[in-house]
């Protein structure tokens, strides 16, 4: 329903799938794009959500996670993990403040942009 009511702002092509985290990924390219808002909030699903956008990323993908910080119960302890996991196949950086829409900005929202690790790759040196 978005990309039709938004089809006129699209100069490519766009695409929507319906995906359960952690599922096989089967035929589908790696996106331009993956957007993200407030899935940073049950424990039992951080690995099958980040183990999807590791699938579902390629070297070019940009992600941007927009999340509300919550500081209650285990919210802490479970974006602590967060962290800790999307850090091992993903380089993040936070999208400060100030460049959030005027609006909507707010200290307990953040925004995040992420990618996925470049491979180490192996190489041979060849002597002449």
């Amino acid at each position: 329903m978005n990309i039709n009511m938004n089809k006129h702002l699209v100069t490519g092509s766009v695409q929507a799938k319906v995906l359960k985290w952690g599922d096989d990924i089967e035929d589908l390219m790696s996106p331009d794009y993956i957007l993200m808002a407030d899935c940073i909030y049950y424990e039992e699903s951080l690995e099958p959500l980040l183990k999807t956008l590791k699938d579902l990323s390629g070297s070019e993908t940009s992600i941007i996670c927009c999340y509300e910080q919550r500081t209650m119960g285990k919210n802490p302890e479970i974006e602590k993990k967060y962290f800790e996991l999307l850090q091992l196949d993903f380089d993040f950086e936070k999208i400060p403040l100030d460049k959030h829409d005027e609006e909507y900005r707010s200290e307990d929202i953040h925004i995040l942009h992420i990618r996925k690790k470049n491979p180490v790759r192996a190489f041979t040196v060849l002597h002449t």
